[in-house]
């Protein structure tokens, strides 16, 4: 999550030196509750100490309205696609979602093709 901030942060910064105004905070999807919770909550715990900084940036973020957290489901996080090793249909649901095609498959096969 702060890795996501840092990036906005940055294209924030990109938009400011070309004079385009950003007005509202990016939406930020995550599937942990717990996640959320400490970066929400501005308390912390002997559990949490190794993250401490790390959430000292998301918090200020969140505050000054440059991102905004948001739930999602584990089933619904398009970025598992890089981060999991999926099932097949959770795969082919997830590239479908995103666009992404398999330019192997022969041209018949369209969107729905991935060859796999």
């Amino acid at each position: 999550m702060t890795t996501v901030k840092c990036e906005i942060q940055w294209l924030v910064y990109l938009l400011q030196d070309f004079k385009v105004s950003f007005e509202q905070p990016s939406l930020l999807y995550c599937d942990n509750d717990s996640t959320r919770y400490i970066a929400t909550n501005p308390v912390f715990h002997k559990r949490t100490k190794h993250t401490e900084i790390d959430c000292h940036i998301v918090r200020e973020k969140l505050k000054k309205g440059i991102i905004h957290l948001l739930p999602i489901s584990t089933t619904e996080q398009l970025a598992d696609i890089y981060t999991k090793a999926l099932g097949p249909q959770s795969f082919k649901n997830i590239c479908f979602k995103l666009g992404l095609i398999n330019i192997c498959f022969p041209a018949c096969g369209g969107l729905r093709g991935y060859g796999y």
